[in-house]
């Protein structure tokens, strides 16, 4: 049984634009409403959303905050697509406070509509890139093809020169919540290992799953902060996913150089195979969370004691 404290939401960060010298013009609403519309003014742009559950009794010290993947949204950590349990629900069930994030142009953070504000052009991505970056194509894989078009719906336009807003972003996050532990996925790894980097004094621990974009280096006073970085299988098969590996194992070094505690896991030394980028969907989705639960329990001070 859950039983939480308090739900909620609120926004974090963000910036005022002026439009100026635009013409107004007619809208249609609705089948009763049309009207004139004046697109000047000003409008709030790059903030993130955030969704918290809190629990009652809580049995870990500090809340773990989501962090979603490109192309994705917070949505990714609820039911799985083909309808199981997702990692919020499990989270919720293993006594942790969760903080659930969409970042800057993500989800129900909204993106930036207006005309020359942010210079490049939004990325979709398709059926077909997804099961190549995913690595869906391997004949053992774990993921639950049959359910795709669940994945594919919650998949939405990224903007690729939002990443300084979306790091600053969720370091706005981290500050507003205060001491926690960081959960990202993929692109949203590189972010925690950011946010834990910027924010020391406040992040207790840090979980990358596949991540990319993680620092190379780290300046020196870390606190100790345990990290750990995923890997699912197929690795070493792909060019591409080779190489993040790599760059991940060398960001770990970085980070125990300069006093962090980091480790990588690969999930098929533990005798998990056929695990995909998208692990907290595949059909092991559990196993999976609990090897990240397992190592959050065997960090100093994160399991409370009742």
């Amino acid at each position: 049984m859950i039983t939480l404290q308090k739900t909620g939401s609120f926004f974090v960060g963000g910036r005022g634009v002026n439009v100026r010298g635009e013409a107004p013009y007619r809208v249609t609403l609705s089948s009763t409403s049309t009207r004139d519309y004046d697109p000047n003014g000003t409008y709030w742009i790059e903030a993130a959303y955030v969704q918290y559950f809190l629990q009652a009794s809580p049995q870990y010290a500090v809340p773990l905050v989501l962090m979603h993947g490109g192309g994705l949204t917070g949505a990714m950590w609820e039911d799985t697509p083909d309808g199981r349990p997702g990692w919020l629900q499990r989270l919720l069930e293993a006594g942790v406070s969760v903080y659930v994030v969409d970042n800057v142009e993500r989800g129900r953070a909204g993106f930036c509509a207006l005309d020359g504000v942010w210079p490049d052009r939004p990325l979709s991505r398709s059926d077909e890139e997804s099961a190549k970056i995913y690595r869906f194509g391997y004949e053992s894989h774990r993921f639950p093809l049959d359910a795709m078009q669940g994945l594919s719906a919650q998949t939405v336009p990224r903007w690729p020169g939002t990443r300084a807003l979306q790091r600053q972003a969720l370091i706005d996050v981290v500050r507003r919540i205060g001491p926690c532990a960081l959960l990202g996925f993929s692109q949203g790894g590189g972010l925690v290992f950011d946010a834990a980097d910027a924010a020391r004094d406040l992040v207790r621990a840090c979980v990358a799953l596949e991540p990319h974009g993680v620092p190379a280096s780290f300046d020196a006073g870390l606190p100790g902060t345990p990290a750990l970085v995923v890997f699912g299988d197929f690795i070493e098969e792909d060019d591409a996913w080779r190489a993040h590996a790599a760059r991940a194992s060398g960001s770990i070094e970085a980070w125990n150089a300069a006093g962090g505690e980091g480790v990588r896991v690969d999930l098929p030394a533990l005798g998990m195979r056929g695990n995909t980028h998208m692990m907290m969907m595949d059909e092991n989705s559990d196993d999976v969370l609990r090897v990240v639960l397992d190592w959050l329990d065997r960090c100093a001070g994160m399991r409370l004691m009742r």
